[in-house]
Order: structure tokens, then sequence, then C-alpha cells
């Protein structure tokens, strides 16, 4: 997807899914509030942009429907994944964004513009590029690429809706995160009575995340983050975003049986026509595990934009890191510190700026950072006695 501004500037957001759309809904509203592009607004504009942003929001789109009072009356539930899907396309229309369909398969710098190669052939150029998608899913040794019995992250909710009844009776979730437990909630609502469900978890038992006020506000509102010393913002992320179940989740699972929680680390998967063998790794100890069908849920490759990087867009991020890590290097606005052209990396921000960037606990803070790089606040017009008493 790709956002056209003001000067002609262009920035491309690859990934067109909450992020993206979060940033070109920015855009628009900036647009419609006289501004050439989005960013976060100082002074007496700062209304006007929120005023315009009120048309793409959650409320909005259940005024529209005639939902908003029966969200409010039964305590303004988390939607589900359906009426969040059906909110991201209305606001996606409504912000016109131009959508280029196709799969990234190259990126590089060309002096002050990136170049996006497409599979398709085709190439865009932009002044910025903003790397949105997860990347594909982490996986086990052995694991097949394409297999009805090895599933993932990803793909297992392509195949959920033909389980029926028909799904399996012995199922291996390895993962410990909140993508194993949304596949964890999802085999127990579809599955068969005597089913049984094993939740592999390296960590030994399952966590769930903390929901105190102390911690939750640097997921929407940052600023106070970079304050805290590195050991404890990996504690903090460790704790409340890494391998750890939401409440939510926690508690239909809490109301559930037919699941188990093993302790171990999946160090290999054999995929045969009829069961899947996992090998079980706990302390000194291996055990084969055999399954009729096994879900890899242990999270998704941040870094893989790297494989897209030419040659010359390889040697500026290695000049630009100078040797640091690249979580250490993501700058106030997402992108890589002494990069050019900019490069927005907000899976890679937690960090540095704040744990909401790399989910998304905070679109609107995410899109305000990212664009204010891309806009020119014009100054405003001067008298003659004005302008020469600043002489």
């Amino acid at each position: 997807m790709a956002e056209r501004f003001a000067a002609a500037r262009t920035l491309a957001v690859v990934g067109a899914g909450p992020k993206g759309i979060a940033i070109a809904a920015k855009a628009r509203a900036l647009a419609a509030a006289g501004l050439g592009a989005p960013r976060v607004v100082l002074g007496a504009t700062s209304a006007t942009v929120t005023a315009a942003m009120a048309d793409y929001s959650w409320q909005r789109h259940l005024i529209s429907r005639g939902a908003y009072a029966d969200w409010v009356d039964r305590g303004r539930l988390r939607p589900t994944h359906r009426q969040w899907s059906s909110y991201l396309r209305e606001v996606a229309e409504r912000a016109d964004a131009e959508i280029v369909a196709g799969e990234v398969v190259g990126l590089d710098a060309e002096d002050s513009q990136w170049r996006l190669a497409l599979k398709s052939g085709e190439t865009i150029q932009a002044d910025g590029v903003v790397l949105t998608g997860a990347g594909p899913p982490i996986t086990v040794a052995g694991q097949p690429r394409q297999h009805p019995r090895v599933l993932d992250g990803r793909n297992y909710w392509l195949a959920e809706p033909a389980f029926g009844k028909q799904v399996a009776q012995s199922v291996c979730v390895i993962g410990s995160g909140e993508t194993a437990a949304s596949v964890v909630i999802s085999l127990l609502r579809k599955s068969p009575k005597r089913s049984s469900i094993d939740v592999l978890t390296s960590r030994g038992v399952l966590y769930s995340r903390g929901e105190s006020y102390d911690e939750n506000r640097f997921y929407s509102e940052p600023g106070d983050w970079p304050a805290l010393a590195e050991s404890h913002r990996r504690e903090f992320l460790e704790r409340t975003d890494r391998g750890v179940f939401s409440p939510q989740a926690e508690a239909i699972l809490n109301q559930s049986r037919g699941f188990r929680t093993l302790a171990g680390r999946a160090v290999a998967i054999e995929a045969g026509d009829s069961q899947v063998v996992v090998t079980v790794e706990y302390g000194s100890e291996r055990e084969r595990v055999a399954y009729d069908l096994v879900v890899v849920a242990i999270g998704f490759d941040a870094r893989w934009f790297e494989r897209l990087l030419g040659d010359e867009a390889r040697r500026r991020l290695e000049t630009a890191l100078a040797g640091a890590g690249l979580e250490h290097r993501i700058e106030l606005d997402l992108s890589v510190a002494g990069l050019s052209p900019p490069l927005h990396l907000p899976l890679l921000a937690g960090l540095a700026q704040g744990p909401g960037f790399p989910n998304l606990s905070c679109l609107g803070l995410l899109s305000d950072r990212i664009l204010r790089r891309y806009v020119t606040i014009a100054e405003p017009t001067r008298t003659a006695s004005e302008r020469g008493a600043l002489v």
C-alpha cells in the first residue's frame, strides 16, 4: 500500500492490516483538517485532526450499524475477530487508501529513495517504507511447509472452518503466547468431547498477562518508557507480552476441560500420513509423542525483511547499526537511526520506544510517530511589519 502526500512524497506501507490502515486513516484525517499529511499536531489544529479521526472510530462504526447501545450495555466487550475485521474493512474503504496488491520480493536503496520490487515485476519508488507484517511463522526442525496434519499460527485459521466434527482426536499446540491461546480456545470449541489437547510450553507452565493500570499505561502512552532501565524494560516485555495468555483467554480456559499443559521444548517434528511425532526435550530428557494434529504457534520472524534487502540497502543498514543491535537503534518515529531513506520498523520498536508498537495497543500513536516525518507545516503568512519585527 502506498499513500501519497503533498510535495509528491510517498510512504510505502508493506502490509494492509491494522497498522497500515491506521496510517492511511490518519493521513486522510489530517488532509481533511487542511494539512498535507498526518502527524502529531500541537496547537489549534490538533482539535480539528481529532474531530476528523472520530469518523474512523470504533464507536462510529458501531453507531452506523445500530450496535453502539448494545455494546455499552454489555460492558464494552472486546470485539471478536470477525467484528474487528469488519471494522478495519470499513476504515480502509473510507480512508480511500491506494492499495497495491502484490508480494514484495526486493527492497533496495537508490539515492534518497527506496525501490520496492514486486513479484509481478512492478516497482514502487518511495521516500520512506513502513514494514508492518509479522513475517513468516517460526518453525520447528523437520516441520513441513505444507501438510494437512501440521499447521502454524497463521494457516490454522484458514484450515479451521473445514474442521467441523472431523477435527483430530489428539492435538499438540506448541507455544504459550496469545496466538497459541487463540488456537487452543478454537480447538476446544470444535473438538469432540473425548479429544485431548496438549499445550507444550518451554517455560514449564502457562503464565497470564497482568492488567494493572501501571502495566497498561505503557502500552497506550509510552512517554516514560525510555526512562526505564533496559533490564526493567526487558523484564516488562517478558512478563506482559511474550509467551503469556491474556486474562480473557485464561478466563475461558479456566472453565474448559480437555486440555493440559506439558513442560518442554519441541526440538523436532516428523510428519506422516496418519500421525505426527513431536520430539519433546525437557532438561536432559527427551520423549517422542504421537498426535493426530500439531499446531506450531511459537511466534513470527520479526526480521523477515532482511532477506529482501539489496546490496546497497544492506550496506546502509550495517553502517547505520555500527555494530549495535537493531532493537537498540529504533528512533522516536520508529525508524532505524542513521539510515536514509527512513525505514520504519514498529515490530522491533518495543524495547526502545514502547511495548504497544509491535502489537495493536496504540495504533493512533504509531501513525502519529511515523507520519510526523513526512509532513511540512506551512509557516503562517506575516505582514511586512511582522517580518520586520523579527529581523
